[in-house]
């Protein structure tokens, strides 16, 4: 606040609730402007204004030279009338201060009309003894000595003073917040602790109120219970009460975002954008289970070990995205069905679009309507390859494809980009033998029972799990196309396996609420010894499968894979939008 001189638009000599001498110094000067702004800004708490007259109710004005002083030849006069009419006096020492002969008078001015006890100090730099002036560190008191003559002996004492030495402006600063209780609470006639803790309620009751406004009518309850319980005094119990449903309703709306982002992972998956949907699931999910910083949610741990292809072996999967290529490119960069377009009067509404060799398959060839198909040419057989990714279909049909290099390029009807999906193949995974098509068959049915769970399959592709002797199911699990012939329990954890007949794409993993925690393609078996699944990986034309070992993935094990997915990955703009927005 500006100051142009010591007398108000009346005339009149203004009073000051406190003069600041100081010395002008960078760090001297900081905590003298820091200190002024908040103590002009300082506010009486509201239950303890009743105690005091209006004009009270906060500090009106604090004298600093440099604000206050009118363009003078002579400081003395005007600081004289300041010390004068302000009723505390606050020194910021330094080890500067001790060698200011302005600043001792102003001192032992104000010492002289109000006495010792209205001196407060701030140590902002050094040790006490270096930077507190002689002048605050004593007082003079008349007695009668053994003649009876009267005398005037110099007592220590030790000043009211706050602590705001720091290493930085930033924290000297907030150190003033406290030092301002300590200034004010003698000029109330206060004590500093029934102030800060004062302070401190008339504080939680500000950002309880400020949050209780950004949670709109979510929490009109909540505000008119704190409120109503404000005017009764009860302030504290209402506090806690609308932080603890202030953190229920941020669950909730955790959790609403992260099974918004599996809907949103699942969507980027079926653009071919693999790291943007790991990164959209990734980011709702809490990486540490043990200290978990968000709530865990069962769809997200199943997104995410679908985004990164957890089990897949032999298919396509969704890798990147990559520009459409140009014009004069396009005939270069698109495959051609050549002889096998003949194949299209065995493929109703389907066109095809491109056909490679497939390496130990056979010849690939893709189709409009986004199936893939294997062509053995020595028995002329075409094979339904639909397992792959392209299980569900999208909405949209395929425009162009291309294959090359164990990668498939696929551009959609009204897509801006071509979608890139990488091969995976089931030889990374250990082989323990091989079976035919018929005995992989073979396990069929559709009441399954492991002996404490009965799941019996239903219509509209559901399965439904009941606990044994009981009518009430436990949990009704939807879109599971084909039969389960197994519910198992994975020995040693507290996790089953539903496992797939030979109707079924996928068997699913469970945990002991019997939500899906991933979903499993190609299962045949699994190793309690060894804690892995048995995979059966299809390897030639007459559907005979290798018997491949994959370890049951944990769930810091996802949040690994999906580290080193992401190592290195900068979400586009979109991106980025898509999950501000959701």
């Amino acid at each position: 606040m500006t100051r142009k001189g010591l007398k108000n638009v009346s005339g009149k000599i203004q009073h000051y609730d406190a003069f600041i001498s100081y010395r002008h110094a960078e760090t001297d000067s900081q905590v003298a402007v820091a200190l002024h702004r908040k103590l002009e800004r300082f506010r009486l708490p509201k239950n303890l204004r009743k105690n005091y007259p209006k004009e009270r109710w906060k500090i009106n004005r604090v004298f600093r030279d440099q604000d206050e002083l009118p363009l003078a030849d002579n400081l003395s006069d005007p600081i004289e009338a300041a010390i004068r009419n302000s009723d505390f006096l606050i020194v910021i020492c330094t080890p500067r201060l001790p060698e200011s002969k302005w600043c001792a008078r102003e001192i032992e001015l104000f010492k002289s009309i109000h006495g010792q006890d209205h001196i407060m100090a701030i140590l902002a730099e050094g040790e006490p003894e270096e930077s507190f002036p002689e002048a605050i560190c004593y007082r003079d008191i008349e007695t009668t000595d053994e003649n009876g003559q009267t005398v005037t002996v110099r007592e220590s004492v030790e000043p009211l003073a706050a602590d705001v030495r720091a290493d930085s402006p930033r924290k000297r600063n907030k150190l003033c917040d406290d030092a301002v209780l300590r200034m004010v609470a003698p000029m109330y006639g206060l004590g500093y602790d029934d102030l800060k803790q004062r302070h401190r309620e008339q504080k939680i009751r500000r950002i309880a109120a400020i949050s209780a406004i950004a949670a709109g009518i979510f929490f009109v309850f909540g505000m008119v219970c704190m409120f109503l319980t404000m005017k009764i005094n009860s302030q504290k119990t209402v506090i806690e009460q609308q932080h603890e449903e202030l953190q229920t309703q941020y669950t909730k709306e955790q959790i609403k975002f992260a099974e918004s982002m599996t809907v949103v992972s699942d969507t980027l998956m079926q653009e071919g954008r693999q790291k943007d949907a790991v990164y959209a699931v990734y980011n709702a999910m809490p990486h540490d289970l043990n200290e978990p910083d968000k709530p865990y949610v069962v769809s997200t741990q199943y997104a995410l070990s679908k985004a990164l292809g957890t089990y897949e072996s032999n298919v396509f999967f969704p890798a990147d995205i990559i520009p459409i290529p140009a014009d004069e490119e396009a005939d270069d960069f698109w495959g051609d069905p050549g002889e096998y377009r003949a194949l299209e009067e065995y493929l109703p509404e389907q066109a095809v679009l491109c056909a490679e060799e497939l390496p130990g398959f056979g010849i690939l060839v893709v189709t409009s309507t986004c199936h893939l198909y294997v062509y053995e040419e020595e028995s002329a057989t075409l094979l339904d390859y639909t397992h792959t990714w392209f299980a569900d279909e999208p909405d949209r049909y395929v425009m162009c494809a291309a294959y090359r290099d164990e990668t498939l390029y696929l551009q959609f009807s009204d897509a801006d980009y071509v979608a890139v999906y990488r091969w995976i193949d089931g030889s990374a995974y250990p082989k323990t033998g091989s079976i035919t098509n018929e005995e992989r068959m073979e396990a069929t049915g559709k009441r399954v029972d492991d002996g404490q769970y009965l799941a019996v399959t239903g219509a509209n592709h559901t399965v439904t799990i009941y606990r044994n002797g009981s009518d009430e199911p436990v949990k009704t699990l939807y879109d599971l196309t084909g039969s389960f012939s197994k519910l198992i329990r994975l020995a040693g954890t507290d996790r089953y396996l539903l496992r797939a007949a030979g109707g079924a794409k996928y068997s699913y993993l469970l945990n002991a609420d019997m939500e899906i925690l991933e979903r499993i393609p190609y299962f045949h078996d699994y190793d309690p010894e060894k804690g892995t699944f048995i995979l059966a990986v299809q390897n030639n034309s007459e559907k005979n499968y290798d018997l491949r070992e994959v370890p049951v993935a944990e769930y810091d094990d996802l949040i690994r894979d999906a580290e080193e997915c992401l190592n290195g990955y900068q979400p586009d703009a979109e991106v980025s939008e898509r999950y501000k927005m959701l």
